[in-house]
């Protein structure tokens, strides 16, 4: 705020403050509109109807100290009075102008209470809540369930929520709000339309048109869609599956200090270790494929709850000599190039449909998950969470990597449409082949194991 704007507030009237809070929510409402992420997701709930594909459906385990369950629902009423995307609806009344956001004054989630005997149990119920249909008009879009667990000193949160208002960075703010100390306050967050309407504006600028330009010529002549096992048609249920895999703590070590070695990051490791299994898999070292950044590089965008997600391509072409650490190097230089460029919506890049289906660009996407990496408490018990298989596919293929203390797990989403499990299931443990041998290969290299010193 500039001190001229300051000044002005300061010199206004009661009255005049009172008519200006009035007619703010006016204003806001005038200039609501989907971002470009939020459209894409709408979208696909057009082509799939109410399957959740595109639905958080998130189970936290709390075990070693008895949770309150009440304080649990408190702090959960409270977050979604705080948060103005949580009592978002949305309005497609056909008045020709589209899909509009609603922010409602209150919105309360739904909350229920019970028992759960176990994992089977919990997860069942909250993949029952997220088959349910959302009205998304009407809302409320928050499910959350509190379940006493089989002991005293454990219990179940489970929470169902459409990407429309939510995030992986939503759910971590969740879990922080859960935690904060009593005597403390949540810090202030700037309401999702405010960031959306930024984005909008950034578009319109030269860094904007700067970044258009950019990714149109880094996906121009993408090579064609991974190979299917059947034809892609012009739309697809997106009815999933999953095949699970695990590695051990060496092997991710030995990721991290290959990704080191060439002044990379963990997620540039396991890109690569990505890139050689479906160059591998397609037949052609020339891979498009889409990635996950956060979108919380503007001010205050840190705090706010609501779907800043953004899927953006990275081209991998130049393998090199094709050794691990080649693909790593390559894999570097082209997320670091693209990363000066990340806030530009990858829905907007191309306007030639490149896969049929939900998203127009991508049809492999690779996750790397490290938010939940770290030891966290709540009430004193420690929480584990869950991301659940949903028994649907986001895109034609998932591969997602969650490092963690004892490794890394994770798993290989596909739609079953168009791939049979057993090509899955060779795409996972080709994977894990490389991962091994790429880790392998940097243990070897360590001074006093043979390697340079």
């Amino acid at each position: 705020m500039t001190a001229d704007l300051k000044a002005r507030l300061a010199a206004l009237t009661p009255e005049q403050r009172a008519l200006l809070r009035a007619r703010l929510p006016q204003a806001r409402a005038a200039r609501a509109q989907l971002t470009p992420s939020q459209l894409r997701l709408w979208d696909t709930r057009q082509w799939v109807a109410d399957r959740p594909v595109d639905v958080v459906c998130q189970a936290v385990h709390f075990t070693g100290a008895p949770v309150d369950l009440d304080l649990l629902a408190e702090r959960v009423l409270g977050f979604v009075a705080a948060h103005e995307a949580l009592r978002t609806t949305f309005d497609s009344a056909g008045d020709g102008a589209g899909v509009r956001p609603v922010v409602r004054a209150q919105l309360p989630p739904r909350l229920i209470r019970t028992r759960c005997a176990g994992a089977e149990e919990a997860h069942a119920l909250a993949r029952e809540l997220a088959a349910e249909p959302f009205d998304l008009e009407n809302g409320p879009l928050l499910r959350v369930v509190l379940s006493a667990g089989a002991t005293t000193d454990e219990a179940w949160l489970l929470v169902v929520v459409p990407n429309l208002v939510f995030d992986a960075w939503s759910f971590e703010l969740l879990l922080d709000a859960l935690a904060r100390p009593a005597d403390t306050d949540p810090p202030p967050a700037p309401p999702f339309s405010d960031l959306a309407h930024a984005q909008r504006a950034w578009l319109d600028s030269a860094a904007g048109r700067t970044a258009a330009a950019y990714w149109a010529a880094e996906v121009a002549d993408a090579p064609p869609p991974l190979p299917a096992d059947r034809p892609r048609s012009t739309g697809t249920a997106r009815a999933g599956a999953r095949v699970n895999f695990a590695l051990s703590r060496p092997v991710a070590d030995g990721i991290l200090a290959a990704a080191q070695r060439e002044a990379a990051t963990a997620y540039t490791g396991w890109l690569a270790v990505a890139w050689a299994a479906l160059a591998e898999y397609g037949g052609r070292d020339d891979v498009l494929l889409g990635t996950f950044t956060a979108g919380r590089d503007r001010p205050g965008s840190t705090d706010v709850v609501g779907y800043l997600l953004n899927v953006l391509p990275v081209r991998l072409r130049d393998a090199g000599d094709g050794s691990h650490a080649a693909r790593t190097r390559a894999a570097r230089a082209a997320t670091r190039s693209g990363l000066a460029h990340a806030a530009y919506p990858g829905e907007l890049i191309t306007e030639r449909r490149r896969v049929p289906g939900t998203h127009p660009l991508l049809d492999t996407v690779f996750v790397f998950d490290n938010l939940g990496e770290a030891t966290r408490e709540i009430q004193g018990a420690r929480v584990a969470t869950a991301d659940l298989d949903k028994g649907t596919a986001r895109y034609d293929l998932t591969l997602a990597v969650y490092p963690g203390p004892d490794g890394a797990r994770g798993w290989l989403e596909y739609d079953t449409e168009l791939y049979e499990e057993s090509t899955a299931r060779r795409i996972v443990e080709r994977f894990t082949a490389l991962a091994e041998e790429a880790a392998d290969s940097a243990a070897r290299a360590e001074p006093g194991n043979g390697g340079p010193a």
